[in-house]
């Protein structure tokens, strides 16, 4: 009975939060009619503080609220690359957003493969990168759903298991999509955003100073108690470290749900402050990365480690806390969760269903986006449900995919012998070398990340084939003259 009585206000805070959530995500597009812009990119007409809880909301996910703190309990240092990476990706943001947000609006882009179509006048590399942002942001939203089960299960003291609580979750935020698109996602993330960083900030950070008595204290028990966790070492060495950073930073904005937040600006001013802002809140994974160092340090035993963060307020706060930080990554989850499935929506509607129905209208391609939100949503539930996988690792398969794309992205920016030849044909050879070294060799060689040799071979790829192959200039310059004129 005390067991139960304990369980009860965390459950009820966590519930009491994903039904805030759902409210607020339908009460955003309830009686609205959407055209197939206003649905994917919320009419291009988001402010600074939607934008930015936008974005923030589905940057920092379940991976940088769970996953960074499993990571620092289980490996340690090597974790660090997360906090890394965001200084290369924020700074490559600010100069290519603007050409992504120019261009969608010159041509009327909603989705990342509408981006790369009329960059370079092919609906085939239209379809490839579709279908690259279709497979391995699967493994993501996967991801994201794991979380949000893990959230639910220890929240709930056990009463509710991880698997009822993918569900739950899943069903929730497929409600709110299909109901205001990305309109509801930008209400939502507003509530989400909020509350992750005050809980990180409120909560998290003080749990070494309760278990410790300060960082000082936390780090000389962890170098007595796992000395290894303080350096990069083999498997995770210097060469591992350096290279993933490099595949984080370069492939960040490769993601499909980047493209529509971008697009989503107002104007470029917006755009711009939004990513001058966004580094800040960068920052309060360093609170969970430190819940995870705490529970390394303490010695306790789990039996996953993805749960480091929320044992660490389990043993340090009453069990009410342990509710509020369970919604904040509920909240974490479902804030990049529901972006995810959006995006992916508008890959399978807009670039795939009109491969078999070209002349679709926009109000039957609003059907079809919301009818693939229940389809992918669906399919997402089903492979968290019975092929989990750790966090961290599921992100970083979704990295060594999507940054296959950079080469063809930057390139097609400047250089005018760039074609789609040579765009596609580096994608391919890209992701042939990350399925040999991720599913025959099942290394990385030299210590260096698999998904950075795929980039590598890519670029070499891309720059042969541009040059043995005629260049269309003309597409270049009207691409070019369209972004710099507005």
């Amino acid at each position: 009975m005390d067991y139960l009585s304990s369980a009860t206000v965390p459950l009820l805070l966590v519930l009491g939060w994903v039904l805030l959530s759902l409210i607020v995500g339908v009460m955003a597009g309830i009686k609205r009619k959407f055209t197939l812009e206003g649905y994917l990119v919320s009419g291009r007409g988001l402010g600074l503080i939607f934008l930015y809880v936008l974005m923030a909301g589905e940057i920092y996910s379940a991976y940088a609220f769970l996953g960074t703190g499993g990571w620092a309990y289980s490996y340690g240092m090597p974790i660090m690359y997360a906090i890394g990476y965001g200084a290369l990706a924020y700074s490559f943001g600010y100069f290519y957003a603007r050409y992504v947000w120019k261009a969608g609006k010159a041509f009327g882009c909603v989705t990342q493969a509408d981006y790369f179509q009329v960059r370079y006048n092919s609906k085939t590399l239209a379809v490839i990168v579709a279908l690259i942002g279709i497979i391995f942001n699967i493994p993501y939203l996967q991801l994201q759903l794991q979380g949000l089960g893990y959230i639910v299960n220890v929240g709930s003291l056990g009463s509710i298991s991880t698997r009822a609580g993918i569900i739950i979750g899943m069903v929730i935020m497929m409600i709110y999509v299909y109901t205001s698109g990305l309109r509801g996602i930008s209400w939502t993330n507003l509530l989400q955003a909020t509350l992750m960083f005050i809980v990180a900030w409120a909560v998290l950070f003080a749990i070494p100073f309760k278990q410790f008595g300060g960082i000082s204290e936390l780090f000389k028990t962890l170098a007595q108690t796992k000395p290894d966790h303080l350096i990069l070492h083999p498997p995770m060495g210097i060469a591992w470290y350096v290279s993933t950073l490099i595949l984080s930073g370069l492939g960040f904005f490769m993601y499909p749900q980047m493209y529509p937040s971008i697009y989503g600006a107002r104007d470029l001013k917006t755009l711009k402050r939004n990513y001058v802002l966004l580094p800040i809140y960068s920052i309060f994974m360093i609170p969970v990365i430190l819940a995870g160092f705490t529970v390394a340090a303490l010695g306790l035993k789990l039996g996953a480690p993805d749960e480091a963060v929320l044992k660490a307020v389990e043993i340090t706060y009453p069990s009410w806390v342990l509710g509020i930080v369970g919604a904040a990554g509920f909240a974490a989850a479902a804030s990049t969760a529901s972006a995810i499935l959006l995006s992916l929506a508008g890959l399978l509607s807009k670039n795939l269903y009109t491969i078999v129905k070209p002349n679709a209208s926009d109000k039957e391609l609003v059907i079809a986006s919301r009818a693939s939100v229940v389809i992918l949503g669906t399919l997402a539930m089903l492979l968290a449900l019975y092929t989990p996988g750790r966090l961290v690792s599921l992100l970083l398969l979704a990295y060594a995919g999507m940054t296959q794309m950079f080469p063809a992205a930057v390139f097609g920016l400047f250089w005018k012998r760039m074609n789609k030849y040579a765009a596609g044909a580096g994608m391919i050879a890209g992701l042939i070398t990350i399925t040999y070294l991720r599913l025959v060799l099942k290394t990385n060689p030299l210590g260096i990340h698999f998904g950075l040799w795929g980039v590598l071979v890519n670029v070499i790829v891309t720059v042969v084939v541009a040059l043995v192959t005629k260049p269309e200039e003309e597409i270049f310059q009207k691409f070019k003259e369209a972004v710099v004129s507005l």
